[in-house]
């Protein structure tokens, strides 16, 4: 059967890294918009574990929490063979990408409350401080990322925590211009060589305007 997934209609939000994931890994999904109502039916219903999205049904398993079903997704797209290993080569690059994730939820977390506040003091922290925070850690790990280099950190890999990173880091661009990039050649110089990745190319150009 195919995958559905359930988020908010008319948002990217914390399922925009998953239709990547679906995208990147050649996975047949449904994208379910969900309303505030169905929402309240869902969670009663008990399929949302947490009472949130967004939520996979793989067949009948329900997966939330936008990191594991990031992994689980990975495992999916590697169990069918293919050069790159979404989930790393061994389970060192499996724990960084998992350490990505974990780092990409965190930005957006910073990045959400942002954009749904007129706080104009609180952009221009976001700006000054949360962007520099993290990515001149994220231009530190981009070094490493060569022509035969996918991924950030340990391994050659493009894993599920690089799309998650290269996914945060893309929103951050859009919200606030490109040229937020320039001060970090070597994660602009990853970001833009992911972009050009044949999916995810095709998936940005071609989606629909929704809020983030």
């Amino acid at each position: 059967m195919v995958a559905k997934l359930f988020y908010f209609e008319g948002h990217r939000g914390d399922a925009e890294a998953i239709r990547m994931m679906f995208k990147e890994g050649g996975i047949e999904f449904d994208d379910v918009g969900v309303s505030e109502d169905e929402f309240q039916d869902l969670d009663k219903s008990g399929d949302l574990l947490f009472g949130q999205l967004p939520m996979v049904d793989f067949d009948g398993f329900k997966l939330v929490e936008q990191p594991a079903i990031l992994e689980h997704i990975a495992q999916l797209v590697d169990a069918k063979g293919g050069k790159n290993k979404y989930l790393g080569e061994n389970e060192n690059e499996r724990s960084t990408a998992r350490s990505l994730c974990s780092a990409a939820r965190d930005i957006r977390r910073d990045l959400m409350h942002v954009l749904q506040t007129e706080d104009v003091s609180a952009k221009k922290n976001f700006k000054d401080n949360v962007v520099p925070f993290w990515f001149s850690s994220l231009d530190e790990l981009a070094v490493a990322s060569g022509e035969q280099d996918e991924g950030l950190g340990a391994g050659v890999h493009f894993t599920f925590g690089d799309l998650a990173i290269f996914e945060v880091v893309n929103a951050i661009s859009h919200a606030f211009n490109v040229g937020i990039l320039r001060k970090y050649p070597n994660l602009k110089e990853w970001h833009d060589k992911a972009i050009r990745r044949s999916a995810l190319e095709k998936h940005i150009t071609s989606r629909a305007e929704a809020k983030w």
